[in-house]
């Protein structure tokens, strides 16, 4: 049984190791409960490891009907993470709502919205694939107040090079232009932050996806450092602690609660999902990646953020301070590995985070795949 459950995922695009065959054999052994046991000792053994430097982890599991989430250590309160560039998969989201609306048309310029911006040719649909390089004169993360960050952005330039390059500019820009047109439709004055909580938020009721939280008896805000309650992400800081390209804190429970809007088409139409397949970048680091950066199965997987063991159905989203959201439309597969990883002193994350991260991701996507091998 295990043998062919295995055969059908590898007609998938899922790759096992010898190792990883044994493995799975060996779990689906064990209950459910004890997976998961296990599973918890495994993630402390991790966070045991000066040099990961990790010092608190989340772990959200769905499949089909199971759920869970491993807290280490164990607390009370629900924890929310900096989700850092993992916010551009929900900027991408307002953008193809409106679309859907016919609010925005995809092949609009950037300078029909917003004419201070000169970007030339550059569209919608530029920004979301990532198309060629949009640059500013001087780094955005270094100017020192929000109005020193608008005037710096009024320079960015769109310089045609033929390839993808992934940006944060592009999405800051394209927060800017959801702002402008809701507010336009509606008569309002609404920053991005309020239309993210107004339209995504409250909507597919996520209770603790926010931008700058305030702090709370429920909520303890960790993954960004030594910034309170701002995100770790320097340019989104000095604008207020929210952008289209960073800025979010969100948990795992409420990403348990995503992917079944994700896996039942209700985040992403079935037609936006194909063409998310269908469209292909490859990274510095010869990593797929899609809109928004999201990563796409490659094939020597051990530098990008989905499992070797899932198909090639997977999608998954990542942040630079460590965080990671998986999604597998051919099993129902979803898992996040939420981290609070950025050192209060250092403002980094350790030298070895990816080394271990990347270990923990593959452990993690095996113990998921023994339990839907279980289930079914």
């Amino acid at each position: 049984m295990i043998e062919e459950q295995i055969n059908l995922l590898k007609k998938n695009g899922s790759i096992f190791s010898k190792q990883d065959i044994y493995i799975l054999k060996r779990l689906c052994t064990k209950t459910n409960k004890e997976k998961i046991k296990d599973l918890k000792k495994i993630v402390e053994n991790f966070i045991n490891k000066r040099n990961f430097g990790v010092k608190r982890i989340d772990i959200g599991i769905s499949i089909k009907k199971f759920k869970t989430i491993i807290q280490v250590p164990k607390t009370n309160l629900t924890r929310i993470y900096d989700i850092a560039s993992i916010t551009k998969l929900f900027t991408l989201k307002l953008t193809y709502d409106l679309y859907s609306e016919g609010i925005i048309n995809l092949n609009e310029k950037i300078t029909d919205s917003l004419p201070q911006i000169n970007l030339q040719n550059c569209t919608i649909e530029d920004i979301l694939k990532m198309n060629n390089s949009i640059e500013t004169k001087g780094k955005l993360s270094e100017t020192k107040t929000k109005e020193e960050f608008e005037n710096r952005l009024l320079t960015a330039n769109y310089i045609v090079t033929n390839k993808s390059k992934y940006t944060d500019i592009g999405f800051i820009i394209l927060g800017k232009i959801i702002e402008y047109k809701i507010n336009k439709l509606n008569n309002l004055k609404m920053e991005y932050k309020e239309i993210v909580n107004t339209y995504v938020s409250d909507q597919l009721n996520l209770k603790s996806t926010m931008f700058v939280p305030t702090k709370n008896n429920n909520f303890e805000i960790i993954g960004n450092g030594n910034h309170l309650n701002l995100p770790h992400d320097p340019k989104t800081r000095i604008y207020g602690g929210f952008t289209g390209a960073a800025g979010l804190f969100s948990s795992a429970e409420d990403f348990i609660s995503l992917s079944k809007l994700i896996f039942t088409y209700k985040f992403f139409d079935k037609n936006f999902v194909k063409k998310i397949f269908d469209y292909t970048f490859l990274d510095e680091k010869e990593r797929k990646r899609s809109y928004s950066g999201i990563y796409l199965k490659t094939r020597n997987n051990d530098h990008s953020y989905i499992p070797n063991s899932f198909t090639k159905y997977s999608i998954a989203h990542q942040g630079y301070t460590g965080s990671i959201i998986v999604f597998d439309f051919y099993t129902k597969i979803h898992f996040s590995i939420l981290v609070d990883a950025i050192d209060k002193l250092t403002d980094e994350k350790t030298d070895n985070f990816f080394k271990y991260i990347h270990k923990l991701k593959k452990i993690v996507g095996l113990y998921c795949l023994s339990i839907y091998m279980s289930n079914k």
